[in-house]
């Protein structure tokens, strides 16, 4: 075979992000020509290590099952039992590259398994797994962590059991960030999609810069048939629109208290909230804010809908590092000007289309949205800035290929990072059981 992607989950599972772009990506090669096949883990595991075989939309999917619980824990990021696998399916299928999207609940040596048997890896990283153990780079006290990965910046803040010391925790993440590491290191290729996104894993990473390559992701339009939204008319209330998934770390609760700014002022606006809310307790939070002001929460929601509610401007004020945003592609494609937050992709995405705020910040949120509002030259001026549209998938799915060309065709760069010796992870695992052990020891000793 070709290819084979490999990612931590897949229809008819799950329908994220990153598996419509998988299931997308695999579906093109195939009708070009290539055999792409499809290796995912699961949400669910097994008694056993375990591989089940389906087709979805005609593509074939090798699915893993791992053997124990709480498998999305980073201090269980290394399955030997996935690993062996892992290596026994690229025996039988014999990819010529394998395409590795995530890691998560699979193993933490993937590449390094494909690459002692002298398959090429290209790496594509949809988020910032690669250097935070919570997976988001966000802490309680800090949205939108840039302290580098390392036991003595993290492990006070990384998902834990509740008895470890200090030092386990520390060696947790090490462990974890020397792994992934070293997976980076041995791949032939490593994809991000916005060079922002390069610079902070280059920072916080301890990876040269030259290891991480941009690649613009694919947009396929949402909007086909339905005309280029308008600018507000004279009179006409100002309609602001957030839309995606509806969490904290999206800063929707702070997009609702700079409405609330707007509307003390008397501005004549409205806001319209778009998708599903992350937990009751949020939504809760969110209609008490929204209380009294032109708001409308509309919920899960289509295309259509989205363009049925006519919005002027696109406010997304996330306080986590978005890795892209295809909602800026929506907002374009709607013609649409944005407000975004000043960290990660979106600031650099919005280029001359938006106004960047202050993450977290209602007043600069607020300030942005009033000079929309108010300004109408400078609504025109950015609404005249929208980018170009970006590739297609068709178009990206050509440069993916050339990608492809190059890791059967050159050598791989010279690995940067050391390997993680087996005797080092079954120290940790030791050290682990031991604490363990310790915790739930009687007092009065063995029995």
């Amino acid at each position: 075979m070709d290819v084979l992607h490999v990612i931590h989950q897949f229809p008819p599972e799950t329908n994220g992000g990153s598996e419509s772009y998988v299931l997308s990506l695999a579906k093109l090669q195939r009708a070009a020509g290539l055999d792409a096949q499809v290796l995912t883990g699961s949400i669910h595991n097994a008694p056993q290590v375990a591989l089940d075989r389906y087709q979805h939309e005609g593509v074939p999917v090798h699915r893993i099952h791992r053997d124990d619980e709480f498998f999305d824990h980073h201090v269980k990021s290394w399955h030997p039992g996935i690993s062996a696998r892992f290596g026994e399916l690229l025996d039988e299928l014999r990819p010529r590259v394998v395409h590795m999207h995530q890691w998560v609940r699979l193993s933490n040596d993937l590449v390094a398994t494909a690459h002692a048997r002298s398959v090429p890896a290209v790496v594509q990283l949809h988020d910032v797994y690669t250097s935070c153990p919570r997976a988001f780079r966000s802490r309680p006290d800090d949205p939108a962590c840039l302290r580098p990965v390392s036991g003595f910046f993290c492990w006070d803040c990384v998902p834990r059991y509740g008895h470890e010391p200090r030092e386990e925790l520390e060696e947790g993440v090490d462990l974890f960030a020397a792994s992934l590491r070293r997976e980076l290191a041995l791949a032939h290729t490593v994809l991000v999609a916005v060079p922002a996104i390069a610079d902070i894993l280059a920072h916080v990473s301890a990876m040269p810069r030259e290891r991480y390559r941009t690649l613009t992701l694919g947009y396929e339009p949402r909007f086909v048939g339905m005309d280029k939204l308008a600018a507000p008319a004279a009179g006409e209330r100002f309609r602001f629109a957030y839309w995606g998934g509806v969490g904290r770390h999206k800063g929707v609760h702070v997009l609702l208290q700079a409405m609330a700014k707007l509307c003390a002022n008397s501005l004549p606006c409205e806001l319209h909230v778009l998708g599903g809310i992350e937990s009751e307790a949020y939504e809760n939070e969110l209609r008490a804010l929204a209380q009294g002001l032109p708001v409308t929460f509309h919920g899960r929601f289509t295309a259509a809908q989205l363009h049925a509610v006519r919005p002027h401007c696109g406010v997304f004020p996330s306080m986590c590092i978005e890795t892209f945003g295809f909602v800026l592609d929506e907002c374009f494609e709607l013609g649409l000007p944005c407000i975004t937050s000043d960290i990660g992709a979106l600031p650099e995405r919005s280029r001359g289309a938006g106004l960047v705020t202050k993450a977290g910040d209602a007043d600069s949120i607020a300030e942005a949205m009033t000079r929309l509002v108010n300004d109408r030259p400078h609504y025109e001026y950015l609404r005249a800035g929208i980018p170009a549209p970006g590739p297609t998938m068709v178009e990206h799915n050509r440069q993916i290929a050339a990608i492809y060309q190059e890791a059967w065709s050159t050598p791989g760069p010279t690995p940067c990072a050391p390997e993680v010796p087996w005797l080092r992870r079954v120290r940790f695992l030791m050290q682990q059981r031991d604490h363990a052990f310790s915790n739930l020891m009687p007092k009065d000793g063995f029995r």
